[in-house]
Parts: C-alpha cells; structure tokens; sequence
C-alpha cells in the first residue's frame, strides 16, 4: 500500500506557498520511514497518520459545476427551443452550430486548455457562449427578415459551437484534475473519485439544465412574456454565471498533466503547441480504444438530435396538439430530471454492477428513443404519457453520457486528459451535425406512416433515421466491450512490465550489495 502511495505522492504538485490547506495534508516522514516504504525525507499523508481530512477539492469541483450548468443550461434551454421556435433556421443553426463545436476539437480546443489551463478555458467558453444566447433573441426579432434572422443565427451557432469545443473539453480537464486532487487527499482510489465526481457534475449540470427549461415555460404561460424577453432573460443569467467563475480555484499543471507517453511510446502531446492542437486526432487514430468509443458519442449525438428536431419540433405538435411550442420546457425539463436522478443512482451502484452495465443500460434507452416510432408510427395516436416515455428514455441514457462516460474516459485515457475529452466534442458534434442535417435532408415521395409532413411543408422519411439510432446503439454496445478489453489488456502489460523493471532492481540492488561485501 505504501509503495502505491509513494508512486501517487512523487507525481503530486506542489502547492507549497500557494494553498496552505492543501499543503497542510501532509507531514514529513517519520524516522526510519524508508523501513516501512517511503523514501528518506519524503513526506506522508497525513490520512495514514489521522482520518481522511475532507478533500478540498470537493467545494471548489461542485462550485465549478455549478457555475457550469446555470451557463450551459442557459445555452441548451435556447438550443431545445431553436427548431420548436425558428423552424428550419433553427434547424440549419443547430446543424451549424455542433459542427462548429466538432471543428473545434480539431482546431485548437486543446491547445487552449493546456496553455491556458481548465478554470480559464471554463471561463473563456462561458463568456463565448453569451453571444450564442444573445443572437437568439436578435434572430427571434428579426424573424420577418428571414435572410437577416438566420445570418444572425449561423453567426451565433459558429461561435456558440466554437465556445462549445473549448467548454467541454476544459470541463473534462477540470473534471480529471479535481478527481485526481480528492483521490490523492481523501485516500480513495481514483476509478471511485471518477465516478463520484461524475455522478456530482451530472447531477448539478442536469438539474440546472431543469430549471432553466422549466424557465421558459414559466415566463411564457404564467407571465405571458414574449420569446424575445424571454430570451434576453437567459443571456443576462448566463453572463452572471460568467463573473462569479472568479471564485473558482484552478490547479496548477503537474508533472503528468498531458502526459502522452502513451502515444507514441504514448506520445509527446504537451511538449509543443502543434502537438496540443493536434492531440485530439493523434488520440483518435492511435488508440484503438477511442475509435472503439466513438458509436457510443454517436448515438447520443443521434438520439438527441432526433429528439429535438422529430420529436419536441413534430410529435408534441400533432400528439399534443402544441403549436406554441409550450410543453417544450416542460417535456425538455423531464430528461434532465430523470438524468440527474439516474446519474446520482447509477454513481452510487457503479461500484457494484461495474460502469460498463452502466453504460449499456444507457445504449439500450438510446435505442428505446427510436424504435417505438417504427411499431407505432401514427402520430395522431400518440398522447402525452407515450410521448412522456420518449423524454424518459433519453433522460437515462443521457444521464450515462454525462456522468458514467466522462468516468470512463478518465480511466481509459489517464495520460492525454484534454484530447480524451475534446474527442468526446469531436465526436458528439459531428454526429449532433449529421442528425439535425438528417432531420431536414430525408426526403419522400407521398404521406405515409413513416413519410410525416413537416411545418415546413415538406415531406421527411424518418424511417432512416430511426434505423439509424438504433443500428449505431448495437454498435456502442460492441464498441465499449471491445475498449474494455483493449484497456485489461493494457493493465495486464503495464503492471508486467512494473514487476520486471522492479525485478531487475532488486537484481541490480543485490549485485551491489555483494560486490560492497566482497571489496570489504
């Protein structure tokens, strides 16, 4: 055990003049401390010589994350509404705007957070993502200028999307970090903070996410406030977001921060600002486990995009009769409440059933978004419990996405954080992209059960789709057994390859030691 500690205390940072509290949790070795496995002079954890103290990574995680979700929960409250409140401008915009947030992974989101560092970044993405908020209720202005409401659209998406990229990837960082700082100060193991610290961020951010659609539906029907209002009411609540990120910590760079020895023996992603912007697609094509990773993003990416461009735009208009786009906030706040519940559940049983049942119960209620539209195609017959179902259903595999995922990608991916999670942006852009370019792009001959007539007055085969959804689910089941494997694999080699560099160690240590008695 203390080896193990000597290893995790050799990487830690040094925060010596910087933050007494956390430099506090440690006392120097005992006298004849090196009997015992600790190296002369080399200082303790204190959890070894008293209880745990209660890790001061903790406060500042759960403040970050909430700052978080109060900004981005601003942003996905106007992106539920975009196509339900834009129609196809909407559309174009939400297509517009994710990719734009994959673009961003390839073209220098990385390099930002690491030169910048993950609280920064945060800041920085938060900031930009007030011009996305803002454009809404200018486009919403605009609307009967068409040409000029959807310039202003694409130019807010572009930035939005590119705001996007450096957020998520900053907030993964973040997130690894903070989980590494508990693990080492609180004496757990660090596949257990990931997953606590995942199941805490999902909670937070979905439950922001929550109030702020709930918001919306609030404003209209109970104070009777235009969507512009509405709208200028996110983009001030998301700037106020903004200035209080002054009150977060950031963690100094460690020793292994971008660590990439992994990638080209790992690889040397943090030693240049080329090798930074380009760590996302070294990551994608070097590790076979990322490649194994992707249908999982995908799906998501599929399953929400055919959510809110069919189903909050499609079905809740003709199920519900809902022109007005009114029980949007509502039926968006059920997913994120159902999400925020399961990741605190699937935190707490994650330990037991293993993260992988996690994700798997995640895929099949990706796959349940789609497929009761294949058996029960007549909209007309859809009321609000079966539509209730639907939110439900992505609510749970949402609540896998933004909590258990991100676990996993920081026990899969240990040595390149920022790339790992600009990957998961690549990723879920591009395939956010391809579904809302879908949505509007499958076209059929004549009305029929899966050939739906849209507000736009155009007809849209969303049989494709829903096949789409549910074969790239299939897939994300084989893709994270597949990575899984690959990272056992890894495991079983690298603590190898440790027990015979230590044996040859103590093989050189005894060859000394009978040469000094032998000169004696």
């Amino acid at each position: 055990m203390h080896g193990a500690l000597r290893g995790a205390m050799a990487s830690r940072p040094d925060y010596s003049g910087e933050d007494n509290e956390i430099a506090a949790n440690y006392a120097p070795a005992p006298t004849g401390a090196e009997e015992d496995g600790f190296l002369d002079d080399e200082p303790v954890p204190l959890s070894i010589l008293t209880p745990p103290p209660a890790s001061p990574a903790r406060p500042n995680f759960l403040l970050a994350s909430l700052l978080f979700s109060i900004n981005h929960g601003c942003v996905t409250a106007c992106l539920n509404l975009a196509t339900a409140r834009l129609g196809n401008v909407g559309a174009v915009q939400s297509a517009t705007l994710y990719v734009s947030y994959a673009a961003s992974a390839l073209l220098g989101s990385t390099a930002i957070v690491k030169s910048a560092g993950a609280k920064n970044s945060l800041a920085v993405g938060m900031g930009i993502y007030c011009v996305y908020v803002g454009c809404f209720a200018l486009a919403s202005l605009l609307m009967d200028r068409p040409m000029v409401a959807e310039a202003v659209a694409l130019g807010g998406a572009t930035v939005g999307g590119l705001a996007g990229g450096i957020l998520w990837t900053a907030q993964g960082s973040f997130f690894a970090r903070s989980a590494e700082m508990h693990s080492l100060f609180a004496g757990v193991t660090l596949p257990d903070a990931t997953s606590d610290f995942g199941a805490n961020f999902a909670a937070i951010y979905l439950l922001g996410e929550v109030a702020l659609n709930m918001l919306s539906s609030v404003l209209v029907e109970a104070f009777e406030l235009s969507w512009v209002a509405v709208f200028i009411i996110y983009f001030a609540i998301a700037v106020v977001s903004v200035v209080l990120m002054l009150l977060v910590h950031e963690y100094p760079s460690t020793e292994n921060d971008g660590d990439s020895s992994d990638i080209d023996s790992r690889s040397d992603t943090n030693t240049t600002t080329p090798n930074k912007a380009t760590a996302t697609w070294r990551l994608l094509t070097e590790d076979p486990k990322m490649i194994c990773m992707l249908p999982f993003n995908f799906v998501f990416g599929f399953a929400a995009s055919f959510r809110a461009s069919f189903v909050s735009r499609e079905v809740v208009r003709i199920a519900l009769k809902d022109e007005n786009s009114k029980y949007i906030g509502f039926l968006s706040s059920v997913t994120a409440i159902v999400a925020a519940t399961m990741s605190l559940v699937f935190g707490k049983v994650a330990h037991v059933f293993g993260k992988g049942t996690i994700l798997a119960i995640g895929v099949l209620s990706f796959f349940l978004v789609a497929f009761p539209f294949i058996l029960f195609p007549e909209l007309e017959n859809w009321g609000l419990i079966s539509v209730l179902l639907i939110y439900i259903f992505q609510g749970v595999g949402r609540s896998t996405f933004e909590g258990t995922l991100k676990a996993v990608f920081a026990d899969f991916f240990p040595y390149e954080k920022e790339g790992a999670y600009a990957n998961i942006v690549l990723q879920n852009g591009i395939s956010n992209a391809l579904g809302f370019y879908l949505s509007v792009n499958l076209p059929c001959s004549s009305p029929g059960k899966y050939c739906i007539k849209y507000t736009d007055g155009k007809l849209h085969n969303v049989l494709v789709f829903e096949i789409i959804v549910m074969i790239t689910a299939v897939l994300a089941v084989i893709g994270y057994w597949r990575a899984s494997s690959l990272f056992a694999k890894e495991a079983t080699e690298s603590s190898r390859e440790r027990r015979n560099e230590e044996e040859k160690v103590a093989f050189v240590s005894t060859d000394v030691q009978i040469d000094e008695q032998s000169v004696t």
